[in-house]
């Protein structure tokens, strides 16, 4: 009788170890390198325009020619896109302007001829994948199994001033996800390999260093241009989209000079002046790229070449 409970005894303890065990498999992500500088929930009252480029592959899995005839590198690549653009809109500071079919620049160098590709925003956001690897480790025991699949990405993110062509701004953020799986006696949670591990350890990276590349966007003012004057009256770009309201005042100033840093080689804009502040009287409504806003001069006078011209916050 006292081994039959014995026995007894043993089946429920194992039968409730399999039980525990029928859990789904445990995902896990991880930021390696947390963000510094916390975004505040301020209201942001003027969103500026921010291009981001096509995301470039440097890692060797992407370059291996065992990789070769596979869409693994571009897939990362696209979905490191989504998710810089998804985590900038969710901000509400920016208005986004995605560029990935029609620029890809090395992010690596200055573009001093960026005026070319005529960029309808004040920054582009160039990113690389510059590391990405997967690992699977696990224990066997006597009557269980575990094993652990993980992946970790590094990203590489830089803001280029398109007025310039010059790299302003570097980060680098690393993140790995993770996924779990046990079993007892055959029982219990099972799983092959995870493909969205790879898109959830670019999320990670990501998002150790959003914060900071958000914070360094905003830290310059706002600015717009002056498309047309006719007498007292000016035609700027912007409008409504990019939170511009009817008796918003604003300074016009006149550009200032572009001289060459001799230590660096470096072509360097001066300071502007102030010449006049405007006030919008009417805006008319588009999209992102061509509303524009009315405004009039209260104070100063706009002359000479409008080109030399920006509009900016007071």
């Amino acid at each position: 009788m006292t081994k039959i409970l014995y026995f007894l005894c043993i089946g429920a303890l194992l039968i409730s170890a399999c039980a525990q065990n029928q859990a789904p498999a445990k995902v896990e992500v991880v930021n390696l390198m947390p963000a510094e500088k916390q975004i505040t929930d301020e209201q942001i009252h003027l969103k500026k325009k921010i291009a981001i480029g096509r995301f470039t592959n440097e890692t060797r899995l992407a370059n291996s020619f065992l990789n070769e005839g596979s869409n693994t590198g571009s897939r990362m690549s696209k979905a490191a896109n989504d998710i810089l653009a998804s985590k900038l809109a969710i901000t509400n500071r920016f208005i986004l302007i995605e560029r990935q079919d029609e620029l890809i620049l090395d992010i690596n160098q200055q573009v001093a001829d960026i005026a070319q590709y005529h960029i309808p925003a004040d920054y582009i956001i160039l990113g690389s994948i510059t590391e990405f690897g997967t690992s699977n480790t696990g224990n066997v025991g006597l009557i269980d199994r575990t094993k652990k699949q993980t992946a970790f990405a590094k990203v590489n993110l830089r803001i280029l001033d398109t007025h310039t062509g010059r790299v302003i701004y570097g980060e680098e953020g690393a993140g790995e996800a993770s996924t779990s799986t046990s079993t007892v006696l055959g029982m219990g949670s099972q799983a092959g390999y995870d493909t969205s591990l790879a898109d959830k350890a670019i999320d990670a990276a990501i998002s150790s260093v959003i914060d900071n590349i958000v914070a360094k966007l905003s830290q310059d003012k706002w600015r717009s241009y002056v498309l047309q004057q006719e007498n007292n009256q000016l035609i700027i770009s912007g409008g409504e989209k990019q939170g511009i309201k009817v008796d918003d005042v604003f300074s016009v100033y006149q550009r200032g000079k572009t001289v060459m840093n001799p230590q660096t080689n470096i072509p360097i804009e001066l300071p502007g002046n102030k010449i006049a502040s405007i006030k919008i009287t009417k805006l008319i409504p588009g999209d992102e790229i061509s509303e524009v806003s009315y405004a009039e001069i209260i104070e100063g006078q706009v002359v000479g070449d409008l080109s030399s011209l920006y509009v900016c916050e007071q």
